[in-house]
């Protein structure tokens, strides 16, 4: 702050006017060009605002009160169809000049735009005078110190950036010392700090002095920010981003009405701005279209994702083009953002609409030319970054193993199909994938993908033990084989080495505990899965109980009544697979998966697969 005047100096100089992002921050402005305040933030220092006329408004007659019309953000104006306009603030405006004039790319004339830089004559309406003097009293936490920040940042563009490419980093590095007088990057960076604090062991810094906050508490304090800026009538991309990150935290704590609230927002403020229509992109800053395109694609994967994951439907469609892969340090990055993309694309609405049981019309040709699509849908990724490859090889695995599973429910399996996809083993060679991903990747690479990765490696564990249940004999493979029985282990193993992992191990293994008879040992948290996991091995005893009541704890009231044979149950039609993984937290919301007609399920003498 600049000390006050020495008595008998010459009075200070008075600033006319402040540039457009001074008074958007509602700071001091020396009224240069550039401003001090621009240099130090790199921020395009401009005047285009017009001033308004000093003092009272004078009275104002009801009858002249006319309606507000509607403004659109400057950067979409562009793309309107009407009758052109009359007045100078509803004119198209210049878009070959948007790359000297005003450069879109700025970071509050794209991040946080405001009525006056976006349409300098008018003034604002009620709802952004009313944004403007919340701002103004925003105050920060003392939770969201510079130094968490700062470290959350780190570790975001260090393990999370490859699979979230969305953020500039020059620009939001450069928001730090100002997050304080911006409530709506406040907020983004919030949620984003409780995504990352929720994986303490992707951070490389050392502790800070002080404890930290938990991911709840930097989620309510996302909330608390969002509610001095109008993100709801005058959405931007760091709203959107905002709505994201809340989503990806909340997925993480299992809250998930409150995650699938805040996706479907960032898709709705996305669908407000226009932002998937492939019109919208044309004469935009190059920079800001890249982001804004990017962050269309990384909502369109992730909602896929989640719907397939909690049976929900889908909102983006392919409606506008992929991003382009220039050459440059982020080439790696964006070809394996890009191969994601590949692999969920075809899941469209026609497969959804199977998946939700709300469709019968299907044929089994259909899903098997989708599993082959699968097998060739992104390359071999050994130039991708590991924290990509293990989302990539582990998604691919877990979509086939759900078209698989969509096969079981439409009665498309057979123990004499000759494409594999088809047959009932198919989860055996899935889960040898995974487990060859596994030990070819560090855990880091898993820990940077978080728990959503590992409810995949859960979902793909769950179809197995299901195989092994219903085929003992696969269970039984020669000690100096590798089979399926120690894929399973490899995945209990995966998931109890894995930081949040705890909830998956143990369900997992209480659904394999029937026949793979695993036993947890103590808490969960005290020490690594190996230490955790005990095979209790009996000579008297088999994979799989013969007598009296079978129950698997965690998975409902589900028991199994005296003696079991899987081909005697099927066979007589009244048998359901255990359940599989389509929830976050309590197995009970598990749903059954019926096997209609499943008439010799499995020959009596059926080899070991392995």
């Amino acid at each position: 702050m600049p000390s006050e005047p020495i008595a008998g100096s010459k009075k200070a100089q008075k600033i006319r006017q402040a540039c457009d992002c001074c008074h958007a921050r509602k700071i001091r402005c020396d009224g240069e060009k550039p401003c001090k305040n621009c240099q130090i933030t790199e921020l395009q220092c401009t005047y285009l605002a017009i001033p308004k006329k000093k003092g009272p408004k004078g009275r104002r007659i009801a009858k002249d009160v006319k309606p507000v019309p509607i403004q659109r953000p400057r950067i979409f104006e562009h793309a309107s169809n009407g009758p052109p306009a009359t007045t100078r603030e509803q004119q198209p405006i210049d878009t070959a000049s948007r790359g000297t004039e005003t450069n879109d790319f700025s970071l509050f004339n794209i991040l946080n735009p405001t009525p006056n830089v976006l349409s300098p004559e008018s003034g604002p309406t009620v709802a952004s005078s009313s944004t403007d003097d919340n701002a103004s009293t925003f105050r920060a936490s003392p939770l969201l110190s510079a130094d968490l920040v700062k470290t959350c940042l780190d570790a975001f563009f260090t393990h999370k950036y490859p699979i979230m490419p969305v953020l500039d980093k020059d620009i939001t590095y450069a928001m730090i010392p100002h997050l304080n007088e911006m409530p709506e990057q406040y907020g983004m960076v919030a949620a984003l700090c409780a995504l990352i604090v929720f994986q303490p062991e992707i951070i490389d810094a050392p502790q800070l002095g002080s404890p930290w906050p938990s991911s709840q508490d930097l989620i309510n304090e996302a909330v608390r920010a969002r509610g001095f800026c109008d993100h709801i009538e005058k959405p931007s991309l760091t709203s959107i981003h905002t709505a994201f990150f809340l989503y990806a935290a909340l997925f993480c704590l299992g809250k998930d009405n409150s995650a699938w609230f805040y996706i479907r927002e960032s898709m709705t403020m996305l669908q407000i701005l226009r932002l998937h229509e492939e019109g919208t992109y044309q004469g935009l800053d190059a920079e800001y279209s890249k982001f804004c395109r990017r962050s269309f694609w990384l909502l369109f994967i992730t909602e896929r994702g989640y719907a397939l994951q909690r049976h929900r439907p889908l909102t983006l469609q392919l409606t506008i083009a992929l991003p382009t892969v220039d050459p440059g340090p982020e080439a790696t990055i964006l070809s394996g953002f890009l191969d994601l993309v590949s692999l969920f694309q075809h899941f469209d609405e026609s497969f959804m609409t199977l998946w939700n049981m709300s469709g019968s019309d299907s044929s089994p040709q259909a899903l098997i030319q989708l599993q082959e699509i699968l097998k060739t849908a992104i390359p071999d990724g050994s130039d991708r970054t590991e924290i990509q490859q293990a989302d990539l090889r582990v998604s691919r695995q877990w979509l086939r193993t759900l078209v698989w599973q969509l096969c079981v429910s439409k009665g498309f399996l057979s123990s004499q199909s000759s494409d594999e996809s088809m047959s009932f083993q198919y989860p055996i060679s899935i889960a040898r994938d995974v487990v060859q991903v596994a030990r070819s990747l560090p855990v880091k690479a898993f820990e940077a993908n978080g728990v959503g990765l590992l409810e995949k490696v859960f979902d793909i564990g769950c179809s197995l033990s299901d195989v092994l249940l219903l085929n003992p004999d696969a269970v039984n493979s020669s000690s100096m084989e590798i089979g399926p029985r120690d894929y399973l282990l490899e995945m209990v193993r995966l998931l109890g080495t894995t930081p949040g992992g705890d909830k998956y191990l143990r369900m997992l293994t209480l659904k394999s505990d029937g026949f793979m008879q695993l036993r947890l040992r103590g808490s969960l948290s005290d020490s690594e899965a190996s230490d955790r996991i005990e095979e209790v091995f009996d000579d008297e005893e088999t994979a799989i109980p013969d007598q009296g009541n079978v129950q698997y704890p965690g998975y409902g009231e589900t028991v199994i009544e005296g003696d079991f044979n899987p081909v005697d149950q099927l066979g007589a039609g009244n048998f359901e697979v255990p359940p599989v993984s389509m929830m976050m937290g309590d197995p009970s919301l598990a749903f059954s998966m019926p096997t209609p007609g499943w008439d010799a399920f499995w020959p009596p003498s059926a080899p070991d697969v392995d």
